[in-house]
């Protein structure tokens, strides 16, 4: 028997009521034709032995935040990027209240962004001037349930 290809080359050979049956590639290229011949309708099969590759697996590398204080390095670099932020940038700005509150919110949400000394003091930005946006809104509505000042429940000068 005649072993033909499809366009995508795809062996099949024809059968005899003219139907096409679909060989593997990998027997297309054993004789595929001397099996016919002898009239064995199944074919045994060779077992091969695959070999199997072992990928080497990434090794990945943490950095380790090796400074003198830890974790709490970033925030008290931001908080020392702010306070130069308030002392000396923030005077030039000629807005004032809300308005200057969500300008420097937008402002260090966009340095958050970055590393390093000014992604600190963006992200200690945005908490700070959430905060005062936050306690404008809120104001005086939570007195009531802490009572009149914070410090209602003792007295310092004193007596109880």
């Amino acid at each position: 028997m005649k072993i033909y290809k499809t366009k995508t080359g795809q062996p099949y050979i024809k059968l005899k009521n003219g139907r096409a049956k679909f060989i593997k590639r990998s027997k297309a290229k054993t004789n595929y034709r001397l099996v016919f011949a002898l009239g064995r309708k199944t074919i045994t099969k060779k077992k091969k032995y695959r070999q199997v590759s072992k990928l080497a697996k990434k090794k990945s590398y943490r950095k380790r935040d090796t400074s003198m204080l830890g974790k709490l390095n970033t925030p008290m670099i931001g908080a020392a990027g702010v306070v130069a932020y308030e002392s000396f940038i923030s005077p030039m700005i000629p807005l004032q209240g809300v308005a200057k509150d969500m300008l420097e919110l937008v402002a260090g949400a966009w340095m958050s962004k970055k590393k390093g000394f000014i992604g600190a003091t963006g992200k200690s930005l945005v908490v700070l001037n959430s905060y005062q946006l936050v306690s404008g809104l809120v104001g005086n509505k939570l007195q009531g349930l802490l009572g009149t000042s914070p410090t209602s429940e003792y007295n310092y000068n004193g007596g109880y």
